[in-house]
């Protein structure tokens, strides 16, 4: 019975198919919308979610002053961002694996490269930070020249490609740096192996840092044992939350303000601020799926009224309503399950050749997630439209009394 449905469907759609394919049309709209910016958030999200886990959900981040984390922005107990961190603190606290220290300061700047002379953020580096938290700069990819040496006496310094550019400087290359000179030991950029740039990192655009190490920077600064940022690896059995809370209270008793992110923190919320974009953007895409439907029906009614005499002869020869209301709901879902399925291709060759240009964009590789549920829900889901947009007007026709049909013209 449902192969003779699906033939005497199909049948009609064929001998109707200006018509038939412009309904379709509007589903392979709404479908193609859905998948596209439903795979192309979902690839999104896991690629963000990738350097969290790169990063590891056992790291907490101390900045200095009071932090609102609920509001993104600093309270009123402290709003002085140039406040310092005293880094031994940290190493006293229970649960703390390794910890390392970064400070940045706004340092004079000359080369030869440059007319006149420049105040760049300038970051220094505790040893551990390329040791035990490398990922948290994306591996700190240097394109051309080497790392800088924590052993070394020498000053050395990494710039970031932009950085690089604007003073004129190459690896090798000296720059003038409170007065002191400074070779440059590299500079970063994309890295080989694995694509990527840094554009993800947690630090910042790493294209536009000049780091060196931390102690060279004491040296040009002063203030030994100051940080602007530490960060801390927890153990693996002991509670990030609880170390964290920890961390706080212990800056507290020397009356320093602090306040700690945790990994899974930050994770959390970026994911939860993806997932209602993700939500925002498929009901977006719902509403032209919903017109494609309206479609169906549109065309359904008509080809009920085209079709009033042929239902008549059916039903004179025997045809029950439910045979001919089973017809024309198999003839609606056809219509959004093929929809549906040329939706789901043409949004799979969309996502995917944006994905080219968000790498583009993004200077790092992306693509789109396409789960098994989102393309067989896509089909599946048009599929089901289509039949619901089709009751209305099945149910008239199985209605339709055989003499009245009959004498329709």
């Amino acid at each position: 019975m449902l192969l003779d449905y699906l033939i005497l469907s199909w049948h009609s759609i064929r001998n109707r198919s200006l018509r038939s394919w412009l309904t379709i049309l509007g589903v392979v709209i709404g479908v193609t919308a859905i998948v596209t910016l439903i795979s192309i958030g979902q690839g999104i999200q896991n690629s963000i979610l990738n350097e969290f886990e790169k990063v590891g959900y056992n790291t907490v981040t101390v900045l200095p002053g009071n932090f609102d984390t609920q509001r993104g922005g600093f309270g009123n107990a402290s709003t002085d961002r140039s406040s310092y961190l005293e880094r031994g603190i940290i190493e006293e606290v229970d649960g703390v694996k390794v910890s390392a220290a970064i400070r940045s300061e706004n340092l004079q700047v000359i080369s030869e490269g440059l007319e006149g002379q420049a105040f760049l953020r300038v970051s220094g580096m505790s040893p551990e930070v390329l040791s035990d938290f490398d990922d948290y700069f994306e591996g700190f990819p240097v394109a051309e020249g080497e790392r800088f040496s924590f052993e070394s006496e020498e000053n050395k310094v990494v710039l970031g490609s932009d950085v690089a550019e604007d003073l004129g400087v190459s690896a090798g290359g000296k720059l003038i740096i409170e007065g002191e000179e400074f070779t440059v030991s590299g500079i970063l950029g994309l890295d080989e192996e694995n694509g990527s740039s840094g554009q993800f990192n947690f630090y910042g655009d790493l294209d536009n840092g000049l780091f060196l190490p931390l102690s060279s920077l004491e040296a040009l600064y002063g203030n030994k044992g100051k940080a602007s940022l530490v960060l801390a690896e927890v153990y693996e059995d002991v509670d990030v939350a609880e170390v964290a809370d920890k961390i706080e209270k212990a800056y507290s008793r020397v009356n320093t303000a602090s306040t700690t992110i945790t990994t899974e923190e930050i994770s959390n919320r970026v994911n939860s601020a993806l997932g209602t974009i993700q939500i925002a953007l498929a009901g977006i895409a719902a509403i032209s799926l919903l017109v494609g439907g309206i479609g169906v029906m549109n065309t359904m009614y008509t080809a009920v009224l085209e079709r009033t005499r042929e239902i008549g002869v059916m039903k004179a020869v025997g045809a029950k309503n439910g045979q001919i209301l089973g017809l024309f709901l198999t003839e609606s879902g056809l219509l959004g399950l093929v929809g549906g399925a040329i939706g789901m291709l043409v949004g799979v060759g969309l996502s995917l050749l944006a994905s080219r240009f968000i790498s583009q964009a993004l200077s790092a590789p992306f693509t789109p997630s396409f789960g098994p549920w989102l393309l067989i829900g896509a089909i599946a889901f048009s599929f089901v439209l289509g039949s619901i947009s089709g009751v209305l007007p099945a149910r008239q026709a199985s209605k339709l009394q055989p003499v009245e049909a009959l004498r329709y013209e």
